[in-house]
């Protein structure tokens, strides 16, 4: 496992156990939902994992010079389970992929304590398709300034962005960036419909089913069998700024020329100050229809 730029006052404790495959009570695979149906059929399986190697992971972990909170790290079971109490953490796959795809997953919030320190449910967050506009393996790369973990510093990647359950399990959102440019807001996709929705919001121990499709311009979040998200050319869509530093929302069309397809790029969960349990990621090819 690549831990790269982990700052914090506390020590990172990083247990990578004998893994043994984990009892799972079913087998995953993409749907075909909304849009989906007249765009693709699903194809190949790309990747599949049991978190056994650690070395496929590279793990950008924020800095907290307020708490002594440890993040722990552990692969066994099946899963890769991340307990950070009070830090940002993007754990990124490292492997590329390119073409259409769909990304599926299970991940699940216990809310068990370790060492003392309160847990909540929050942010099931995932970036997909995202590369660096220099250089687009520098996501996985941590310096000061980039990609250290802490969500700012994604801001001027390119790539997509959706959210179960932000804000303390009050949101759910998808974002195409980058929301930056040298350092300034600019106006970018942000769908926010879903926000305070119940149904797509996090069940504290539940393992939730996670869908993410690119394939050309059409993206979609798909939750638990549900499409939360989709977006195609032609659809209107909300774009928001901050020109005072405030979100200001306008309707936008969504084409090709304002919002070029994503079409190769990394994928990394990501989560802030909770207990996140990963498992069942698959990578399938899409074939457009």
């Amino acid at each position: 496992m690549k831990v790269m730029n982990t700052m914090m006052t506390g020590a990172l404790v990083c247990a990578i156990a004998g893994c043994q495959h984990a009892r799972q009570e079913e087998t995953i695979q993409p749907l075909v939902l909304g849009y989906g149906e007249d765009a693709f059929t699903v194809g190949e399986l790309l990747y599949e994992t049991d978190f056994s190697d650690a070395d496929d992971w590279v793990l950008q972990i924020s800095e907290n010079p307020n708490s002594d909170a440890e993040a722990v790290v552990q692969l066994e079971d099946g899963m890769m389970d991340l307990y950070m109490p009070a830090l940002g953490c993007t754990a990124w796959l490292d492997e590329e992929f390119e073409g259409p795809i769909a990304i599926v997953y299970q991940v699940r919030c216990p809310l068990e304590t370790i060492d003392g320190e309160d847990i909540i449910a929050t942010d099931i967050n995932n970036f997909w398709n995202c590369s660096d506009p220099r250089d687009s393996d520098a996501v996985l790369d941590a310096t000061d300034t980039h990609y250290n973990g802490g969500f700012v510093s994604y801001h001027e990647m390119h790539g997509y962005y959706a959210s179960t359950g932000g804000g303390l399990n009050t949101t759910t959102r998808m974002r195409r960036y980058p929301r930056w440019i040298d350092g300034k807001d600019v106006p970018h996709l942000s769908l926010n419909s879903q926000d305070g929705n119940p149904e797509h919001l996090i069940t504290p121990g539940k393992w939730h089913t996670i869908q993410l499709v690119a394939c050309d311009g059409l993206v979609q979040y798909i939750q638990d069998g549900s499409v939360v998200y989709e977006i195609k050319y032609g659809d209107k869509i909300m774009s928001e700024d901050r020109p005072d530093g405030k979100p200001v929302q306008s309707e936008a069309v969504y084409t090709r020329e304002a919002y070029p397809a994503y079409t190769e790029g990394y994928f990394g969960f990501r989560l802030v100050r909770t207990h996140h349990q990963y498992r069942n990621l698959k990578i399938y090819q899409l074939d457009p229809r």
